[in-house]
């Protein structure tokens, strides 16, 4: 077989959870930093891509620019990286394998956030402000975007966060079934396309585009943006925890003293073979 099954997957994650809960300070923050920057540059694709499609075209630009977005996530799949989103749902595997506790879980995702905002912030502002690369023609995407962003209700930001990590948490889990490239590749590919065509609100991206649309010009309070990533990072742990984790585990490991069931194969068989004697 060219893939891993569910349960073995579910066994790695495990693993995984472990080893990334005992990452050093100056590692999980290298690592995290080094994540934020990769999905960041995904969403600075995805402006320039859309940014200055004709209005009539908007549909075909987000889905334009949804295809270029999964580039963040890749780059982590392969060449490395910590993303928050992604950890919601390994440490959940790994606490549910008793291979983690609920505090080294929280500490890591609360650890790992933080690294990626400074990851994302960093591109809109050296890629986005100062080489200008969401300003100038595609300021007011970058803008229209962010003050989308913050202009959610609380609930549609929880929800919506839901929603994006329900997808994410499937990328990662698709992609880690594959044993080769193109696998991966696919695996992590759609449903990252989809989520951004829905317009799913994910915590690390919007520390990117928020930076830049404030930088670009967009009014935004450093309350909303708090309030934003709160809320959104309260999202993504419900979906990538409860809404995907969860239900995969029940789905495919064996529960503990649960009784197998009795096969009927043996006693077939016997009478099969008195009837030929016959």
């Amino acid at each position: 077989m060219n893939y891993f099954s569910a349960n073995e997957v579910i066994k790695q994650f495990g693993q995984k959870a472990k080893t990334k809960c005992q990452f050093g300070l100056g590692q999980a923050l290298c690592l995290g930093i080094l994540a934020g920057a990769f999905i960041a540059i995904g969403y600075l694709a995805f402006i320039r891509v859309s940014g200055v499609v004709p209005k009539a075209w908007s549909s075909l630009a987000n889905f334009l620019g949804a295809c270029v977005f999964p580039i963040g996530l890749l780059a982590i799949t392969f060449c490395g990286g910590e993303l928050v989103t992604g950890n919601m749902m390994v440490l959940t595997f790994g606490r549910l394998e008793q291979q983690v506790d609920f505090a080294k879980m929280i500490k890591n995702w609360c650890l790992i956030l933080i690294a990626n905002c400074i990851g994302g912030a960093l591109i809109g502002v050296l890629f986005g402000h100062v080489v200008g690369l969401t300003e100038g023609d595609f300021a007011a995407k970058t803008m229209a975007v962010a003050l989308a962003k913050v202009g959610d209700s609380p609930l549609q930001m929880i929800v919506s966060g839901i929603g994006c990590n329900l997808l994410v948490g499937m990328a990662i889990f698709l992609g880690a079934m594959s044993r080769d490239f193109m696998g991966k590749l696919v695996g992590v590919w759609f449903p990252i396309m989809i989520f951004v065509l829905c317009g799913f609100q994910h915590v690390v991206a919007n520390a990117f585009i928020l930076t830049a649309g404030v930088l670009a010009g967009a009014t935004i309070s450093t309350w909303q943006l708090l309030e934003n990533i709160l809320l959104v990072f309260i999202g993504n742990a419900i979906g990538g925890a409860l809404f995907f984790a969860v239900p995969v585990y029940v789905a495919n490991v064996s529960i503990p003293g649960a009784k197998k069931p009795v096969t009927q194969t043996q006693p077939v068989t016997e009478r099969m073979i008195i009837n030929e004697k016959e």
